[in-house]
């Protein structure tokens, strides 16, 4: 094993997604999961604490599909995606499901996600378009262009926040292509290179207990964009990703499975999100479960 893989339970950790190639014939099945770096560490010591919200994931589906060959691959959304669109054996662990994505991959649905919001300096919130309500108003945000955003390129904010940002003017943000779920743009807002970057609350209220940068950045909502979004496991739009895609679906719709996502997901949820979607994330898991007999 290299130097840049670690070894988790009965899979592989590979930091670095270079070429994967399918198992040679009569070798176990390989299956490459893609996630991002979110949470994977406590900053300090790599490797020895892991308490992020996707490798809990890796780790059932590593346990409950004991036949396959399991590896593990950090990569950032774009590389993911691209490597998804050529029909690799891999899937990614975290996708938001659009109908765009569909078109691409096959998915097997995990768990619900409260809508992204925009994260901002405090600072700067005298600046932002509101309407009544107080929600931001984020088209006149991107056709003002006098504050500057900072975005992940190629990944899904949702299908109302995805069709705003595809109209937006050239100029209005700035997208990169990191390896994590946007910790490193909230410290970019954070120190002034840039004014604002969208993200879900859980994020920003993670990274807080990492850095006190932070403290000085809020999370605000965005006109239209109220609604929980579908995130799950996306496989390419092959047949070994319809099966692969069928077979995680068949793990988590399962009273184990669906008491495995639930309790991944519900940490995540801040006290304002559960109080205003935990009804609706509740009767979601209750309809995972198979009928009893």
């Amino acid at each position: 094993m290299s130097k840049n893989a670690m070894s988790v339970g009965a899979g592989r950790w590979i930091f670095l997604a270079g070429a994967l190639f399918a198992a040679p014939a009569g070798a176990a099945e390989r299956i490459t999961w893609l996630m991002p770096e979110f949470a994977l560490f406590d900053g300090q010591t790599p490797g020895q604490s892991r308490k992020g919200m996707v490798e809990p994931m890796a780790d059932y589906l590593i346990r409950n599909w004991p036949e396959a060959d399991h590896e593990v691959v950090v990569a950032n959304v774009k590389r993911s995606w691209r490597m998804i669109e050529a029909g690799e054996p891999a899937c990614h662990l975290v996708s938001l499901r659009t109908p765009e994505r569909e078109q691409l991959a096959y998915f097997a649905n995990t768990h619900l996600v409260p809508p992204a919001q925009l994260i901002v300096r405090r600072a700067k919130l005298a600046q932002l378009p509101r309407v009544a309500g107080g929600e931001v108003d984020l088209d006149r945000l991107l056709s003002e262009g006098s504050l500057r955003g900072a975005l992940i390129e190629g990944r899904s904010y949702g299908k109302t926040l995805d069709a705003q940002l595809a109209r937006r003017p050239a100029k209005a943000i700035d997208l990169y292509a990191p390896a994590d779920f946007g910790g490193r743009l909230l410290h970019m807002v954070a120190l002034g290179r840039a004014d604002y970057s969208i993200d879900f609350d859980f994020t920003l209220q993670f990274q807080r207990q990492q850095s006190a940068a932070l403290n000085d950045l809020v999370s605000m909502p965005i006109q239209g964009s109220s609604e929980l979004l579908q995130s799950g496991v996306a496989c390419p739009h092959t047949e070994w990703g319809r099966l692969t895609a069928a077979r995680v679906e068949r793990i988590f719709r399962t009273p184990t499975g669906a008491a495995a996502l639930r309790s991944i997901f519900d940490l995540w949820l801040t006290p304002e999100a559960r109080a205003i979607y935990g009804a609706r994330i509740n009767a979601y898991y209750a309809d995972r479960l198979p009928p009893r007999k």
